[in-house]
């Protein structure tokens, strides 16, 4: 924001400087050199276009560099003739004319999110992940008008987004600085990957979507904006035998569940299963239930807190007879005994998921076990899973059906309305555990 004052019959720009910028200075001033008041609002709107753009660009500069760049933007700027300020239509054009009066994307976000909120359409895990992804814009790029938010400041977003680092809130190292000042810092780190910035992305455009079906902008800038990157299949591996032998190893699990059963519970589980680790950690005791003459597990989200994916993770699966064996039900059963309504009742939400710790655990379990390929985590467990039943002539269709993965292809009419709890149990015996 910039605006101009008059001191002895001359007037000063008085420019208002990013925060995030410029923590310890708010303004800068300094002399148009003009005496008509229409020339000096010219100059200085001329001089706070140039301003921002050049922030945008060099988010580092330091204030006595802007100042010079600002004197000699100054003096290069044509003084008008009062009239064609005055009277002339093309005196500014149409597009700083838009960029001007168009509401900010701060403004618009904050909508955005309380729509969002109000309508009820949007998990919790959801709403932080907008929130997080609002943020890193605001971060990066500095507010401004949503008119303003051109393609190339679209790139420049995806340019900076995928030079964040990780776990910026989390390392001492990064303390005391902006992520601006991080990402522009030249320094070296490890960055947050291609699939992350792509979320993140996708999580700005569904913003620009809604502004555009708004009547606040006419094109979306971030559509089809992404990073390249591998499939999911390339992003994380598969566990071999003697992976798989390591990590269900029952003393070692023991030994890791003194504290916190669901630290023996959650590797078996994936291993038999093939569910998502956030499916795992939201079960409920009464998710454990009998049908067609099977003992099952219900992946659902009808309670309060549980999520899923999409339509198709929603699903019945036969518990492995393994698993029966190891004590699973007089497990659920304890638990229900002391009145809990979840599995693993000492899990709490982390930005809505309780997956969160288990995920950590996991990392530090496995490299303490001697596995250390970052493309091995605990969703691995699924793709051996998937690979498993492929190798034992599963049928694909089935398979998906295991697993919650959608397919435009099936119809019910291979295995009927009701869930195929036999043909799974006969595909899991497949998978072996012990």
């Amino acid at each position: 924001m910039a605006y101009i004052v008059r001191r002895n019959s001359v007037y000063y720009m008085n420019l208002r400087l990013p925060k995030h910028l410029f923590p310890n200075r708010h303004t800068l001033r300094f002399s148009l050199n003009l005496r008509e008041r229409q020339s000096a609002l010219f100059t200085a709107s001329h001089i706070a276009q140039k301003v921002h753009e050049h922030l945008l660009e060099h988010p580092l500069a330091d204030l006595q560099a802007l100042r010079t760049l600002c004197t000699g933007w100054r003096d290069a700027t044509p003084a008008p003739a009062i009239q064609s300020v005055v009277r002339s239509p093309s005196a500014i054009s149409p597009k700083q004319v838009r960029a001007s009066t168009s509401p900010t994307l701060c403004t618009l976000s904050k909508r955005y999110i309380e729509e969002g909120k109000r309508g009820g359409i949007w998990r919790e895990v959801s709403t932080h992940e907008v929130e997080r992804s609002l943020r890193d814009l605001f971060e990066l790029m500095g507010d401004m008008p949503i008119a303003a938010f051109d393609v190339h400041q679209a790139r420049l977003l995806k340019d900076r987004l995928s030079r964040c680092p990780q776990y910026f809130g989390l390392r001492p190292e990064f303390k005391g600085k902006t992520l601006l000042q991080v990402v522009e810092s030249g320094s070296t780190y490890k960055a947050v990957t291609a699939v992350t910035v792509n979320n993140r992305l996708r999580k700005l455009s569904a913003f620009l979507n809604w502004c555009k079906a708004n009547g606040y902008i006419t094109d979306n800038p971030l559509a089809g904006l992404k990073v390249m990157t591998g499939s999911a299949k390339e992003a994380r591996l598969s566990f071999d035998s003697h992976d798989l032998t390591t990590l269900l190893n029952l003393d070692a699990l023991r030994s890791e569940a003194r504290k916190h059963p669901w630290r023996y519970w959650l590797p078996l589980l994936g291993r038999t299963t093939g569910a998502r680790l956030e499916e795992l950690c939201q079960l409920r005791v009464n998710d454990f239930i009998q049908q067609q003459g099977n003992q099952c597990i219900r992946i659902d989200d009808s309670q309060d807190g549980q999520n899923l994916k999409n339509s198709s993770s929603r699903r019945v699966l036969p518990i492995h007879p393994a698993l029966v064996k190891l004590g699973l039900l007089l497990h659920v059963e304890s638990i229900q005994a002391t009145g809990a309504d979840r599995l693993f009742p000492e899990l709490e939400a982390v930005r809505g998921k309780l997956g969160h710790a288990p995920s950590k655990w996991f990392g530090r379990y496995k490299i303490k076990q001697g596995i250390t390929d970052p493309k091995k985590t605990f969703h691995s467990f699924r793709h051996t899973l998937i690979d498993e039943l492929r190798d034992a002539g599963v049928q694909d269709s089935l398979i998906k059906r295991i697993v919650g993965h959608e397919d435009s292809s099936v119809t019910f009419g291979i295995y009927g309305s009701r869930t195929p709890l036999r043909a799974m149990a006969e595909a899991l015996s497949h998978v072996r555990l012990l």
